[in-house]
C-alpha cells in the first residue's frame, strides 16, 4: 500500500513529495540507529546462548550445551523450548527415578538386614537343638544308644539266668526223681524186710515156747537133774526176744530215717521249685520291662535320629537362604551405594541444570523475534479467520470461523460469547 502510494504525482512531487523524502530519511536513521544499538550489545539469542555455554561448562552439562548449541544454530525458538521442556521432563524423570531407587535400597537392605538377623537366630536354635539331640542319641551315659545297648545286654543276661535257672532246675528234679525212687525202692525192701523178719521171729518165739512146755512136762515125769552151774541162764533167748529184735529195729530205724530223707527230699524239692519259680516270675517281669523299655527307646530313638536328620535339612536350608541373602547385598551394594552417597549431589546438579534451563526460557521469551515468531506463528494458526479475528478473538464471528459454523449456530451453543 505504501509503495502504491508512492508512484502517483500527487505523493511523489510537490510539497508532498518533501514530507515523503524527510519521513524517508528519518526511517533510515532510526533503522541505523537500532542496527548500532545491536551491533553494540548482544542479542537475547545470544544472552542466552553465551549463559547456557558458561553453565554447561560450570556444571558439566551435556543437556545445556546442547540446548546452546541449538541457539547458535539459530533454530526455531519453538523447537528450542520444546526441547528445553524435554529435558526438564527427563530432568524431573531422573530426580523421581533417583528417589524411587534410594528409597528401593533402603527398603531392600533393611528387610534383607531383618531377614539375614532372623536366619542368623535360626541358625543359632538349630545349631543349639541339633547339639541337644546328638547328646541325646551318642552320649556314653545317657544317650538313647547307651541305654538300649546296656537294656540288651541286660535282657541277654536275663535270658540266660531263665536259661541257667532252668537247666539247673531240671538237673535238681532229675537228680530228686532218681533219689525219691531210690529211697522208695529202700523203703519197700525195708518194709517187706521187717514184716518178713517180724513173721520168722514170730514163729520161733511160738516154737521155743511149745518146746519149753514140752520139756518141762517131761522132767516131771523123770529123776531130778544135777542143778545148773550158778553161771548158766536156763533160758535160751537166742534171736527171740532181745537178740531177734535188735535186727527187726535196726530195719525199723533204717525205715525211719529212709522215710524222713524221703520226706526231707520232698521239701527240698518243693522249696527248690517254689524258689525256681519265684526268680523266674522275678526273670519274666524283669524280661517284660526290659523289652517294653527297650521298644520305648528304640522308637524314641528312630524319633530323634529322624528328628536330627530333618533339623540337619533345615540348617543347611537356612545357611543357604543367609548366604543367598548376602549375596543379594553384595550384589546391589555397588549401585546402592552410589546413589546413597550422591543422591544429595544428583539433586543439587539437577537443580542446577533446571534452574539454568528456565532462565534461559526466560531470555528467550524475552526477546522480540520469540514475540514477533509468537505472534506470527498464532496469526499461521487462525488460517482463513485471520482478518475476522483481527479485531477480536473473543469475538463470535472469530469464534464461529474457527469452530467452522455460521454465528447463529454458535450462539445457540454458547449463548454467553460476545457479541450473540
Amino acid at each position: 500500500a505504501f509503495a502504491t502510494f508512492g508512484t502517483v504525482d500527487a505523493t511523489s512531487t510537490g510539497a508532498t513529495a518533501l514530507v515523503q523524502t524527510r519521513r524517508a530519511t528519518l526511517r533510515r536513521h532510526r533503522v541505523v540507529a537500532a542496527v548500532a544499538s545491536r551491533a553494540a550489545a548482544p542479542s537475547p539469542r545470544k544472552a542466552a546462548q553465551e549463559f547456557l555455554q558458561r553453565e554447561s561448562a560450570r556444571q558439566g552439562s551435556s543437556a545445556l550445551g546442547r540446548i546452546a548449541e541449538l541457539l547458535r544454530a539459530n533454530n526455531p525458538f519453538a523447537t528450542v523450548l520444546e526441547e528445553i521442556e524435554k529435558m526438564l521432563g527427563l530432568l524431573a524423570a531422573e530426580g523421581k527415578k533417583d528417589a524411587e531407587h534410594k528409597a528401593w535400597c533402603d527398603e531392600e537392605r533393611k528387610v534383607t538386614n531383618e531377614d539375614i538377623a532372623l536366619k542368623t537366630k535360626q541358625i543359632n536354635t538349630l545349631t543349639s537343638e541339633i547339639q541337644a539331640l546328638v547328646t541325646a542319641i551318642e552320649d556314653p551315659e545317657t544317650g538313647l544308644k547307651a541305654m538300649i545297648k546296656r537294656d540288651e545286654e541286660a535282657l541277654q543276661m536275663n535270658y540266660e539266668s531263665q536259661v541257667s535257672e532252668t537247666g539247673e532246675r531240671k538237673e535238681e528234679n532229675m537228680a530228686y526223681q532218681k533219689d525219691i525212687s531210690n529211697l522208695v525202692e529202700a523203703k519197700g525192701l525195708l518194709e517187706r524186710a521187717i514184716s518178713v523178719l517180724r513173721k520168722y521171729y514170730s514163729k520161733i518165739s511160738d516154737k521155743i515156747k511149745a518146746e519149753e512146755v514140752a520139756l518141762v512136762q517131761s522132767a516131771k515125769g523123770k529123776r531130778d537133774d544135777p542143778a545148773p552151774p550158778a553161771t548158766w541162764d536156763d533160758k535160751y533167748s537166742g534171736q527171740s526176744e532181745a537178740g531177734g529184735t535188735d535186727a527187726v529195729s535196726m530195719l525199723e530205724f533204717i525205715l525211719k530215717n529212709t522215710l524222713a530223707e524221703e520226706k526231707a527230699a520232698h521239701n527240698d524239692e518243693l522249696a527248690a521249685q517254689h524258689s525256681y519259680e519265684d526268680s523266674m516270675e522275678s526273670l519274666k517281669t524283669e524280661e517284660a520291662s526290659l523289652q517294653a523299655q527297650l521298644a520305648e527307646n528304640r522308637k524314641l530313638l528312630a524319633d530323634k535320629e529322624e528328628e536330627l536328620l530333618q533339623k540337619r535339612k533345615d540348617l543347611k536350608a537356612t545357611e543357604a537362604d543367609k548366604k543367598a541373602l548376602e549375596e543379594y547385598l553384595v550384589e546391589i551394594k555397588p549401585g546402592c551405594d552410589f546413589i546413597t552417597t550422591n543422591l544429595d549431589l544428583r539433586n543439587t546438579n539437577r537443580a542446577n541444570e533446571k534452574t539454568a534451563l528456565e532462565n534461559a526460557v526466560t531470555l528467550i521469551k524475552g526477546t522480540p523475534a520469540y514475540t514477533e515468531a509468537m505472534t506470527a506463528a498464532h496469526e499461521e494458526s487462525l488460517g482463513d479467520c485471520k482478518e475476522i479475528c483481527a479485531k477480536s478473538e473473543e469475538h463470535v464471528d472469530c469464534k464461529a470461523c474457527l469452530a467452522k459454523v455460521t454465528v447463529p449456530g454458535y450462539c445457540a451453543g454458547h449463548a454467553g460469547t460476545v457479541g450473540c
